[in-house]
């Protein structure tokens, strides 16, 4: 996992990284150099990919951090502050998947969605724009989706919360510049925890590989390589910008040739 862009002296914070695509990064910045917050709700979530990171032979902290409460990113922020002195990296990573109609939606469902989605971008990155601003090396990504711009039935809420993160990214981006880079990523079919809980998985795989020409299921690291060049000097012309991530899916109009 060693990758020509190095992170070292570097502290970043990703939440929503006690599993899938945010632990897979987490463990990803580590490797690089950085020393990675893990910002994570669950607790044994959390504090397990830190000190898998940590008996990997690199640097990480478990912090507590429910993105929607505002008190509990600030003090989230100040544990980081305490452990490392400074914040160079944000990857906001923390999200929520729902599939339902929207005539089954609730108000209520909409919005807790949005709250984790949008509020928690929000609040995240006001909150760590202050220590941001001290660093020679800031940068931010942003998990995003490719449902962004191309979906499926029942996702109404998610894909607008995930659009909605591509604008955000590029609008962040126009304000913060030239000290503050802001990427966002946009993963396709990535082999999480929570694809393999499905009792139908052989099935549901072979159906979804149809559609991405490299035949193969994204892994979280992947996905965490993307983040990791983002942050690194490498892209240091870079903001304003989204990697999409998937295999291909999105270019494919056609099985096979026209």
């Amino acid at each position: 996992m060693d990758l020509p862009y190095r992170l070292d002296d570097r502290v970043a914070i990703v939440s929503g990284a006690g599993s899938g695509i945010g632990a897979g990064t987490a463990k990803v910045l580590s490797a690089q150099g950085a020393r990675v917050i893990i910002a994570e709700l669950d607790a044994g979530s959390g504090a397990r990919v830190a000190a898998e990171i940590r008996a990997a032979g690199y640097e990480a902290a478990y912090v507590s951090c429910d993105v929607r409460e505002e008190e509990s990113v600030r003090s989230m922020i100040d544990a980081a502050i305490r452990q490392y002195q400074k914040i160079d990296l944000l990857v906001n990573n923390a999200g929520k998947t729902q599939v339902v109609n929207l005539d089954m939606m609730s108000p209520a469902e909409w919005d807790q969605l949005q709250n984790v989605n949008l509020r928690g971008m929000f609040l995240m990155t006001r909150a760590c724009l202050p220590h941001l601003r001290q660093s020679e090396k800031a940068a931010i990504v942003n998990m995003s989706s490719v449902n962004a711009s191309v979906t499926a039935g029942g996702l109404s809420a998610y894909a607008a919360s995930k659009a909605g993160i591509v604008g955000f990214t590029k609008s962040l981006a126009a304000e913060l510049a030239p000290r503050i880079r802001v990427n966002a990523i946009a993963p396709g079919a990535i082999l999480t925890d929570a694809w393999k809980d499905r009792d139908n998985l052989d099935q549901v795989l072979a159906h979804r590989l149809k559609y991405i020409p490299l035949e193969r299921m994204g892994a979280p690291e992947d996905v965490g390589q993307g983040a990791a060049f983002l942050l690194s000097d490498h892209a240091s012309y870079i903001t304003g910008t989204v990697l999409t991530i998937d295999g291909g899916m999105t270019s494919r109009l056609y099985d096979g040739q026209v």
